[in-house]
């Protein structure tokens, strides 16, 4: 399930590409990180994730990967929208949440 972090943080960086989110998303890094890069870094992440799914043992990997798609999007346009606040704080779960998965798997 490592690709479902690296999924959920590429769908992340893209989001905080666009202007009207990078305030929000990036906080103190926005000065650091150019719309650029974030975009390189966002589809970087997001492609690496479908390879390590298709790559998969499981066979049911490339199914979860696009079941997740609309859901870590959806995750962070509603944080964006109802809690800006929390989005960070869902990054922050989403990489503890991978990192366990990577050390107990």
């Amino acid at each position: 399930m490592t690709f479902a972090m690296l999924e959920f943080l590429g769908l992340y960086l893209l989001a905080a590409s666009m202007q009207p989110h990078r305030g929000i998303l990036l906080g103190g890094w926005r000065s650091i990180a150019t719309p650029r890069a974030t975009v390189i870094a966002g589809w970087s992440l997001v492609a690496l994730s479908l390879g390590l799914a298709v790559a998969g043992p499981a066979p049911t990997d490339i199914v979860t990967w696009f079941g997740l798609l609309p859901l870590a999007s959806g995750a962070i346009l509603l944080g964006l929208s109802f809690a800006p606040h929390l989005v960070r704080a869902f990054v922050v779960a989403g990489l503890a949440g991978g990192l366990a998965a990577m050390v107990l798997h």
